[in-house]
């Protein structure tokens, strides 16, 4: 098949997003399919893999970067002597033949994002424009099927959009489980507390997230101090930096437990392995990459019902979810039980049995299947 995806940029440093595209992108090519990327920017790297890549021009000033990207688009695959078997949407654009909609649906998002004022917000001209997208992207004239992360989203679609059901289909990301194990945990702890200074008979709580606070770190760090003896416990945070907003929760926390504050890592999964728990109290996530690849390496999850990745967790045995990202007296408690350090090893050993399911091999087969299935829709 020559299979067309849509990205606007193409770097694993980037996320969790772009570390499944690439990593599903090279699971087809080793297939056999001619692949090719349309986005702004990628790695250089990646051309060495045989991909294809056309460039996308950014959206003009004042232009909605998403019609801008669909019309681009557009008008570069008329340009192509072959025609893509398929074109896949990783990003927010249309019309497309499957879509994967990794970040969420926005309707349901909205009235999260903005509790006291979503009724106004949603006549807010950024906010208008988003919905006013979302529509035309869910609309089945524009889109053949639907790809949901998680068995909530494809509620949510068709709850908002009145999607068809028999055109969603749930493939949950894969994994690559040759970086994310949960082999030398203990090596990866030393190398972890000598390196940041941290006591290595706390607990190490991890918090991974590009968006500290749609993800729900100030809850995280509430729940921390909710604790019984919040010095107990040692939380390193990995992502792209709020500095305002960590500076905030500096304040709050002072020295009541110590904090590890690092930007992106390219080692991420050394960072899993060195630590004991992913609290993970997210608004709302369509299935964060983290918290599989946490739990691959042996930490038990601690999220909301919020989360797509939730659905990996089995309460108290490999972790506990919460109703929402308020509930920080109940991931406080979560906290507490899991000092005891029978309970730790048993959720630690238990951790990664679900998530063992999500290969990239299972992943690119399921996409396969579904490229064949939308061919044959469309003929």
């Amino acid at each position: 098949m020559r299979i067309l995806f849509a990205i606007q940029k193409l770097d694993k440093k980037l996320g969790g997003a772009e570390r499944f595209s690439i990593n599903l992108i090279k699971a087809l090519l080793q297939r056999g399919h001619k692949i090719s990327v349309a986005c702004y920017s990628w790695d250089k790297k990646y051309e060495e893999l045989g991909i294809d890549f056309i460039r996308i021009p950014k959206a003009r000033l004042f232009h909605d970067p998403w019609e801008e990207y669909s019309k681009s688009l557009k008008e570069e695959i008329e340009k192509l002597e072959a025609k893509p078997d398929i074109v896949c949407g990783l990003t927010q654009m249309y019309p497309q033949d499957v879509h994967r909609f990794a970040g969420g649906i926005y309707a349901y998002w909205l009235p999260k994002k903005y509790p006291r004022t979503w009724f106004f917000q949603k006549f807010m001209p950024r906010n208008r424009r988003i919905l006013a997208f979302e529509k035309k992207l869910y609309d089945p004239k524009n889109l053949g099927y639907a790809v949901a992360i998680s068995e909530m989203d494809k509620r949510l679609l068709q709850k908002y959009y009145d999607f068809p059901e028999e055109r969603i289909v749930t493939i949950y990301n894969g994994i690559d489980q040759e970086e994310f194990h949960d082999r030398g945990r203990a090596e990866a702890r030393e190398k972890l507390t000598k390196a940041n200074a941290v006591d290595p008979k706390t607990r190490i709580v991890l918090f991974s997230a590009n968006n500290y606070k749609r993800k729900g770190l100030p809850e995280a760090v509430e729940a921390l101090l909710k604790t019984k003896d919040p010095s107990k416990f040692t939380l390193v945070v990995i992502g792209k930096p709020d500095k305002g907003l960590r500076s905030a929760l500096k304040r709050k926390i002072g020295d009541k437990f110590k904090t590890v504050w690092l930007s992106r890592v390219d080692d991420p999964a050394e960072y899993y392995r060195g630590s004991d728990i992913m609290l993970f109290p997210t608004h709302y996530d369509s299935f964060a990459n983290v918290t599989a690849e946490a739990m691959l390496c042996g930490l038990p999850l601690i999220t909301t019902k919020d989360a797509g990745g939730a659905e990996m967790v089995t309460e108290n045995v490999n972790g506990f979810v919460v109703d929402d990202s308020s509930k920080v007296d109940e991931m406080a408690k979560a906290l507490d039980l899991l000092l005891d350090e029978e309970k730790l090893n048993s959720f630690s050993q238990n951790a990664p049995n679900t998530a063992k399911g999500l290969t990239i091999e299972l992943c690119a087969q399921n996409f396969e299947a579904l490229f064949q299935k939308v061919i044959s829709f469309k003929k």
